[in-house]
């Protein structure tokens, strides 16, 4: 995403006017409802300027990363992601070539999987996505976009079941 993406995001606005709502309505109820109404427009304006700013500081390692990957990308989405201690927040890329799984939460981990690597990949019903390596090896990918991922998977013929 661009620098100004992060500004134009939904999410961003509506969360910076939540922030200015439940921090101007106990000074309206307990105070008087000029002063909130007041520190609502303050809250929500600094609120929409330090988030997206928070945001994009938040995704330069992941674009640093990216920009070294000369493959166009089917495929760039956060999701959730297993790991041997867990489950982290990062990035599931898709190339025509490999899927790369970044994330910088509980250290950093880059995992790049290619055609080859992948044995078979299966769509569950709750929302995840299981990469097979092995019969006893697999990534599960956690997002709410997990059946356009496998449609994307399926039509570029990686070994979906």
């Amino acid at each position: 995403m661009k620098f100004s993406d992060y500004f134009h995001a939904p999410g961003v606005r509506f969360l910076s006017f939540l922030f200015g709502v439940f921090t101007g309505l106990p000074i309206a109820i307990f105070w008087d409802w000029r002063y909130g109404v007041l520190v609502c427009a303050v809250v929500t304006v600094l609120a929409s300027f330090i988030l997206p700013i928070r945001l994009w500081r938040a995704e330069l390692p992941y674009n640093k990363i990216k920009s070294t990957i000369s493959d166009s990308f089917l495929f760039d989405l956060r999701v959730r992601f297993t790991i041997r201690n867990g489950t982290v927040g990062g990035h599931f890329l898709l190339t025509q070539q490999s899927m790369i799984f970044l994330s910088f939460e509980q250290g950093e981990h880059r995992l790049e999987l290619s055609r080859d690597d992948v044995k078979a990949v299966e769509l569950s019903e709750n929302m995840t996505i299981s990469i097979f390596l092995n019969d006893k090896q697999f990534v599960r990918v956690i997002s709410g976009e997990c059946e356009e991922i496998y449609e994307i998977l399926r039509d570029n013929q990686w070994a979906v079941r």
